[in-house]
């Protein structure tokens, strides 16, 4: 028993050791490395032993014969985060990472070269019992051939928080993502922009069926030939709270895609800033009889007409519409009446996501959003995202390193 808990010890310590040493070259991430390996083979002594007698053995031979040092140590948070969410092919010219499987990405960047032929260039779940949790992650230049430039996931449920996607793509539809799930999807602080590089293809971001949360969202200056925002179908309930919609242009038309013919559709209190319709679909196209609602929103600047109602209503109140009475909406008349302005006011300022990729006027004042976990390649003056209706040109700098004081009990047994 002793020798198997020796044996996956030094296993695990050399294999952490020369990982860290070669990607890092730091004695002090290689000291983590082993404290690391030493609980995960403590982790491994408890499922090896087969009874209470074995375990007292071990803990009495550990009492005797061992004796523990604490020493502190400096450690990158960076760091301890890749080792404690691992990331899986992050960096490679073309392919996913992820496939029918559990997903739980953390603190990843992921980077693409080329197409990738098929849907989800990154991310692909098709099976229904699956659910997915991604956070404080990006998708940089993530390009497939079918559906979901990044991410294609069809299944259960999922949660994304704190990401940064830019420049994603899909030769077909669906620049950067698809949801569809059988019981919900919560998004939060997700920043899409630059998604495509063209006005070309449909839906940056697509979300189908379930229940659906979509609250403090940027969508700022993506392109595509119809929908070059987001593309709601058939949820049992979508509610989208304090999010930005703004400078996205569509060749053909529409922005925004809502359909529904039972569940409720709502968004509350965000911006509708700089966004075009060439044809008469309008900015905003609604189609199903269910329950659909538009308050306390601000339109400003968006370009043809702005509703299209093709089948059913849209409630549209206490919002304030800076747009003509005669392009306002197509086919069924949309109601102001209910307590709406047409005089202009600044838009929200609404805190969102804050990446060297996906910027924002006003950060929301966490770790993980003031900084990439990694660092990640010059942008250009061209990459800079629009929040709140407003353009900027800055440059973020690079990462600063975090470090932070850590105990460590080390034992040494003779």
């Amino acid at each position: 028993m002793k020798n198997t808990f020796f044996f996956s010890f030094s296993q695990i310590v050399s294999k952490k050791v020369e990982q860290n040493y070669n990607e890092h070259g730091n004695r002090t991430n290689i000291l983590f490395s082993l404290c690391i390996s030493l609980i995960i083979s403590l982790f491994m002594v408890n499922f090896e032993i087969e009874n209470i007698k074995e375990i007292e053995s071990v803990r009495k031979h550990l009492a005797k014969n061992c004796r523990y040092e604490t020493w502190p140590f400096l450690f990158d948070i960076n760091l301890i985060m890749k080792l404690l969410f691992r990331c899986e092919r992050e960096n490679i010219s073309q392919g996913r990472s992820y496939e029918n499987s559990f997903v739980n990405i953390s603190s990843c960047f992921f980077l693409r070269f080329s197409e990738f032929s098929g849907d989800g260039g990154v991310v692909y779940v098709s099976i229904n019992y699956f659910s997915m949790y991604i956070n404080s992650s990006m998708f940089y230049n993530c390009i497939c051939s079918g559906h979901g430039g990044a991410i294609f996931y069809i299944s259960s449920d999922s949660y994304f928080g704190m990401i940064c996607a830019n420049r994603c793509s899909s030769f077909s539809n669906h620049h950067f993502v698809v949801l569809s799930a059988s019981h919900g999807n919560q998004i939060e602080y997700l920043s899409v922009c630059y998604c495509s590089k063209s006005p070309s293809g449909f839906y940056p971001i697509w979300l189908e069926s379930g229940y659906q949360i979509f609250n403090n969202n940027n969508c700022s200056l993506n392109n595509a030939q119809r929908g070059s925002v987001i593309g709601i179908d058939s949820p049992s309930m979508f509610s989208s709270l304090y999010c930005t919609f703004s400078n996205n242009i569509a060749s053909e038309e529409r922005c925004i895609y809502i359909f529904s013919e039972s569940g409720s559709i709502s968004f509350l209190s965000s911006n509708f800033v700089h966004n075009n319709s060439p044809s008469r679909n309008g900015v905003i196209f609604v189609q199903g009889d269910g329950y659909k609602k538009m308050m306390n929103c601000i339109f400003h600047n968006n370009h043809n007409y702005l509703f299209c109602i093709w089948q059913g209503s849209l409630e549209v109140s206490n919002c304030f519409i800076d747009h003509s009475l005669y392009s306002l909406s197509t086919l069924t008349i949309v109601s102001t009446e209910t307590n709406n302005s047409f005089s202009f006011i600044m838009t929200f300022q609404i805190p969102f996501f804050n990446s060297f990729h996906c910027y924002a006027d006003l950060p929301l004042i966490v770790y993980s959003l003031t900084r990439s976990i990694n660092e990640t390649i010059a942008r250009t003056y061209d990459s800079k995202c629009e929040i709140n209706g407003l353009s900027t040109d800055r440059i973020i700098g690079k990462n600063k390193i975090e470090m932070f004081p850590i105990f460590i009990s080390l034992m040494f047994c003779n």
